[in-house]
């Protein structure tokens, strides 16, 4: 009689033992659920992955996952913005030897996702040279491209940081020789520079870049007599890709700024932009060779000084479209 109360005191224990077990396994798995839940429904993933692939411009980045809001930036400079869901919208970055690409969240950590230095010639442009004037010696300006086109300076041109400054007097650049990877049958030049003063030259023309090649040569130029010259306070830019053909003027361009002219031709049609703005174009057939080239005067003669400062020249053997002109506009802007 007492072993059977006993068994049935036991009971009710049991019960109780079984309930908490049925309990705890309800808030595993409702835990669980909420994990997966938040997992698929809270804050993004700050992650990123990309495929890359090299154009005559540089490299094309297209996101093939982004688990947040990012920024793509070339040296710290931010070069385009994708939303989470951009995943195959692709991006191209004007990319020379020794540039850094970073892709960072665009929330408050600016968590660093993606950093890429640019190291290799399949992952850069179509250059031919590629200078910037924030480095070298006094006497050397160094291509960047790794095309060995080194200018000479001449006349101790002053540099200021970013910039060599020009007196439009008796200062220039010249690089003898240029060379190519490639046969050249097109071409791209841009260069970003800031016209200070008045041109010397009795003509009212200052160089910016001049190629010449036998009795041949193209080049862009700054006239204050063009017809987009309206005031003492601008002037007008010139873009021929043979002397002296058909010229392509701009309008009037403000004296004392920073501005990105570029030129491009593709062996029938060319076509003048400044500042990301198509200017004009022009037909003309002729073979494109390489040759010397003198940055800041002309060839014919000791004239045509630039009076200003000149940051950064990119010469590529690939003739651009108006897209592709914006990405390398903006960089050099």
């Amino acid at each position: 009689m007492w072993l059977g109360d006993n068994d049935r005191a036991a009971t009710p224990v049991v019960g109780n033992i079984l309930l908490v077990a049925v309990a705890l396994v309800i808030a595993v798995a409702l835990i669980t659920l909420s994990f997966a839940f938040l997992e698929n429904t809270g804050a993004p993933t700050p992650d990123a992955a990309f495929e890359y692939e090299r154009t005559a411009a540089g490299l094309k980045m297209t996101p093939q996952a982004l688990g947040t809001d990012v920024i793509v930036q070339l040296n710290g400079d931010q070069i385009a913005s994708l939303d989470a869901d951009a995943a195959g919208q692709p991006v191209l970055a004007p990319t020379a030897p020794g540039d850094t690409i970073t892709v960072v969240s665009e929330d408050e950590d600016r968590q660093v996702l993606i950093s890429r230095e640019i190291d290799s010639r399949s992952e850069i442009g179509d250059f031919i040279a590629y200078y910037t004037f924030d480095g070298g010696s006094n006497d050397t300006l160094k291509d960047r491209s790794g095309n060995g086109n080194d200018g000479d300076i001449e006349n101790g041109p002053n540099r200021t940081g970013n910039a060599l400054r020009f007196d439009g007097e008796n200062d220039y650049v010249e690089v003898s020789n240029l060379s190519a990877p490639i046969d050249v049958e097109e071409l791209t030049v841009a260069v970003a520079y800031k016209q200070r003063g008045n041109t010397s030259s009795t003509d009212g023309v200052s160089q910016l870049v001049e190629h010449r090649w036998s009795s041949n040569e193209w080049y862009l130029e700054t006239s204050e007599a063009g017809d987009g010259a309206t005031s003492s306070n601008n002037y007008s830019i010139d873009y021929a890709v043979e002397f002296d053909d058909e010229v392509i003027a701009s309008d009037a361009v403000e004296r004392g700024t920073r501005h990105v002219a570029v030129g491009t031709y593709d062996g029938e049609e060319y076509a003048l932009y400044v500042d990301g703005n198509q200017e004009g174009t022009g037909e003309h057939n002729r073979t494109v060779n390489m040759g010397d080239m003198k940055i800041a005067r002309d060839f014919e003669s000791d004239i045509q000084h630039f009076d200003g400062d000149i940051y950064e020249i990119r010469l590529y053997y690939t003739a651009f479209d108006g897209e592709e002109v914006a990405v390398i506009t903006n960089a050099m802007s």
